[in-house]
């Protein structure tokens, strides 16, 4: 580490090329990198640079180039979250989930230093560009990826998944968001001088009431407070199931970089977050959606019942309950025109939303004429 270095100081649309002759300067540059990393693992570092973190989390992140390659280390308090997050992350990377970027060992054998209060990780840096649904390779890898992710996560240690983020069941999460639907049209019919977003809400209001009671409905045709605790329905959740979460290489496949919480659950929630977004950006294409759901499946069965739990699921109106719970209980993160136009938008969906899941699943069960 004595010989010269070349160090990378990156900022907003800069780039900073600094030769540097001592492992002093280098030190120097990167001032804010709490750890001595060479201390820790085997590397040979060369430059650095400093990075937007991956989530919300409070969390430093660096990008770290080695003659042994690229690499990106964490940094965040030392909270029981996080000791369960690298505990499941060291499960999957054991169990064959080679589509998670890889935690590198300490000279201790392990997978984190603890630095006081803190601790640090380091993974590989993952080579692509980020996943994109519209792409329909992508996104049929993206089904793929998530299928291996449940199965691989199935077998956890009960002890790790008792300590995870419980979702709510799903019936009475959705029907509180009925209830939130009925409120806000009395909050719009009440106000003395009605906005354009109450107006917009009171005339949408009974045919989004209509497909969420359609939902709600079917969903009581499911024992869901045992199936979240049936093995082979429940595993670990993505969550977030966008395409720039995944990182797509030059030969298509499909990666994780990183794990930003830990959340166990029925699989079909992940399923179904997939297929309504996918369903989006390629305007509600069924062709689309076929082949990533074919592609889950390749990698783990559905049960019938699944099935019909992820119609009842996609056909609840939530995107139009999220812009207007914002609007009438959140903090109102946009202007009256905005939000207005947003739920307009929401509106427009809905009807190819319905259809959408209709075309996909709807039919095959024999739900489409229910209602």
């Amino acid at each position: 580490m004595g010989r010269p270095l070349d160090l990378f100081l990156w900022s907003e649309g800069v780039t900073l090329l600094q030769h540097l002759s001592t492992e002093e300067e280098m030190q120097e540059q990167a001032e804010g990198l709490p750890i001595n990393l060479a201390s820790f693992y085997d590397l040979n570092i060369t430059a650095i640079r400093t990075v937007l973190p991956p989530s919300k989390e409070n969390i430093d992140c660096w990008i770290v180039f080695a003659q042994e390659g690229i690499f990106r280390l964490y940094l965040q308090e030392k909270a029981e979250h996080i000791l369960i997050l690298l505990k499941v992350w060291e499960h999957l990377q054991e169990r064959g989930f080679s589509r998670l970027a890889v935690l590198q060992r300490a000279y201790s054998g392990d997978i984190a230093v603890s630095l006081g209060d803190k601790l640090a990780y380091l993974t590989e840096e993952l080579k692509g560009r980020p996943g994109e649904l519209v792409v329909q390779s992508d996104a049929v890898e993206i089904g793929r990826c998530l299928g291996e992710l449940h199965v691989l996560s199935q077998d956890l240690l009960p002890s790790i998944q008792g300590a995870f983020e419980q979702c709510r069941l799903v019936e009475p999460s959705l029907t509180v968001q009925r209830e939130d639907l009925e409120l806000f049209r009395t909050m719009a019919r009440h106000r003395l001088y009605p906005t354009s977003f109450d107006l917009l809400f009171v005339k949408i209001y009974d045919e989004t009431a209509r497909l969420a009671d359609e939902s709600l409905d079917l969903l009581t045709e499911f024992p869901l407070d045992q199936l979240e605790h049936e093995p082979s329905w429940t595993s670990l959740l993505l969550g977030s199931c966008q395409g720039r979460v995944f990182k797509v290489n030059d030969e298509g496949t499909a990666r994780l970089p990183y794990i930003e919480k830990v959340i166990w659950g029925l699989c079909v929630r992940d399923l179904v977050t997939l297929l309504d977004s996918v369903g989006e950006y390629t305007h509600w294409s069924v062709a689309a959606a076929v082949q990533v759901l074919d592609a889950y499946r390749s990698v783990r069965d559905l049960h019938q019942e699944e099935m019909g739990l992820m119609y009842g699921l996609g056909i609840f109106p939530k995107k139009i309950w999220e812009v207007s719970y914002d609007y009438y209980k959140g903090r109102r993160r946009q202007g009256e025109p905005q939000a207005a136009e947003m739920l307009r938008q929401e509106w427009e969906k809905a009807a190819g939303r319905r259809e959408y899941w209709r075309l996909l699943l709807g039919d095959e069960l024999g739900y489409e004429n229910r209602h």
